[in-house]
């Protein structure tokens, strides 16, 4: 009789564990709370614009790749991928922009144009970015550590001090240029990640150097694709999905959670329960427990989301376009350390539509237009502040050579981390996840499996090895393989 499996949350994490432990031939069950797969991998269609409403941008797709193979699938088969060339266009505040590009040639000719020399450093930035892109996926990211001394050997000892990983991100990058247009340039990546440059470990310049030298993906018809691939994978496999089924209790004998309970009293039973919900959250409120090290978490930033549907385009606009405030510090300090919303505020758009035409009406532009702010801590009253904020985002927007802007607006939702916590139960409305200060990463994160229980995982952002969309597939094999290790060694 095959063992089974339920899985809370039809996230990412949750669909791509549920077709690997499909595929070693368990019996699964994914219970989803709302009416659609996919977490904060999600969208919007009306009146004829397509948005994606969490991530819109693809890093590693060998990851994406190697999930469909290792279950003998191709990925072809279920998503058509496009390259993003140019990657973004960057505009600082004082005007003046470059052009985020695979043709490392053309990254040399615009850096040489704003700092004398600096190719020659990018280029030795980029080589050493690379190296720690190879040794952490190596060395960290992809394993399970199952205590402390697997991860602090002296191996990984050797490679922590070899990738720098204890310097800040910033101060790394001022190593290589002077200029602080360029600083900021190669390091506000950092925000994908909901810290700030100077707070995040050197290491996570492997984020420029993974969209330079392998590129910047886009699935045909949104992000949301991947989730349907997915979710067309595991129904091809015998993977049951049923939506509109909240779990709201675990069924906790001793040492094993015999299985859950959901809000219309039915309990499901299982031989492990993996859950893809919000950790914290699981934690808080479907355990009723909350141990020290989860209640003393960096939850980093949020996000303020605008989803636009246009009656004219901007050709100025690219596939990504990035523009930072005017005063970068000021503005990592206002969301960082005064936990204000910013008065000049920085600004991601996708214009998604200029890859896929069918996302958007002819002659017409759906803009995402993503602001970080800072998490919830009930410094920001966003019933009270939220229209104000609007009015500020789009007079920024129509300042930057959106003219127009608001009578163009056909369509319009938007999004705010309060809205991150009623829709998926995200502690303080933390859109990517838990942060990934050094203490929070490897064996220093939250484990994907609880320690207090023998048969309870988890997958997801909120654990190991950590939030994007190729970190959740990649941490899905890291639970699949906790599980596995688990059952054989009884």
């Amino acid at each position: 009789m095959d063992r089974r499996a339920v899985i809370i949350g039809a996230g990412l994490g949750g669909l791509a564990t549920a077709v690997r432990l499909r595929h070693a031939g368990w019996d699964v069950e994914i219970l989803e709370k709302n009416d659609r797969p996919g977490g904060r991998c999600n969208q919007i269609r009306e009146a004829g614009f397509t948005f994606d409403t969490g991530p819109t941008l693809l890093l590693m797709p060998d990851v994406l790749v190697d999930l469909f193979s290792s279950v003998g699938c191709n990925l072809t088969r279920y998503l058509d991928l496009i390259p993003v060339n140019p990657n973004y266009r960057l505009h600082w505040g004082d005007g003046a922009s470059l052009e985020f590009t695979t043709n490392l040639d053309r990254m040399d000719e615009q850096l040489e144009a704003i700092e004398p020399g600096s190719a020659r450093a990018f280029r030795r930035y980029l080589a050493d970015a690379g190296y720690k892109y190879r040794v952490s996926r190596d060395r960290f990211v992809e394993r399970n550590f199952n205590h402390w001394y697997e991860f602090a050997t002296l191996t990984n000892l050797y490679y922590l001090l070899r990738t720098h990983t204890l310097r800040k991100l910033d101060r790394h990058a001022a190593r290589y240029f002077r200029d602080p247009r360029l600083i900021a340039a190669f390091t506000f990546q950092a925000m994908y990640l909901g810290l700030a440059p100077s707070q995040a470990p050197s290491v996570y310049a492997l984020l420029p150097y993974t969209e330079l030298a392998e590129g910047i993906w886009f699935p045909r018809g949104g992000l949301y694709s991947i989730v349907t691939a997915m979710v067309t994978l595991a129904a091809e496999m015998g993977v049951r999905l049923r939506l509109n089924t909240e779990v709201t209790e675990m069924l906790i004998d001793g040492r094993r959670v015999r299985g859950v309970i959901t809000g219309d009293g039915e309990t499901v039973l299982g031989d492990v329960v993996v859950a893809n919900a919000d950790l914290p959250y699981v934690y808080r409120s479907l355990l009723n427990a909350s141990p020290w090290r989860l209640r003393h978490l960096n939850h980093g930033s949020s996000a303020y989301l605008l989803y636009l549907g246009l009656d004219r385009s901007y050709p100025q606009l690219g596939h990504h376009t990035v523009f930072l405030s005017r005063d970068v510090r000021d503005n990592y300090a206002a969301i960082f350390r005064r936990r204000t919303l910013p008065a000049d505020p920085s600004l991601y758009i996708c214009a998604a539509n200029r890859t896929d035409p069918a996302l958007a009406p002819p002659g017409g532009n759906a803009l995402y237009v993503l602001v970080p702010v800072p998490a919830l801590d009930g410094s920001i009253d966003w019933q009270r502040e939220g229209d104000c904020f609007r009015e500020t985002v789009l007079g920024r927007l129509e300042c930057l050579g959106l003219p127009d802007l608001r009578r163009r607006i056909v369509f319009e939702r938007r999004y705010t981390p309060q809205d991150f916590v009623s829709d998926y139960h995200i502690t303080r409305g933390s859109a990517f996840g838990i942060s990934h200060t050094f203490s929070q990463v490897g064996y220093m994160r939250p484990a994907n499996k609880a320690r207090a229980f023998d048969n309870l995982y988890f997958a997801g952002a909120s654990t190991v090895p950590g939030g994007g969309v190729p970190m959740v597939i990649l941490g899905s094999r890291l639970t699949t393989q906790r599980i596995m290790h688990d059952v054989r060694h009884g």
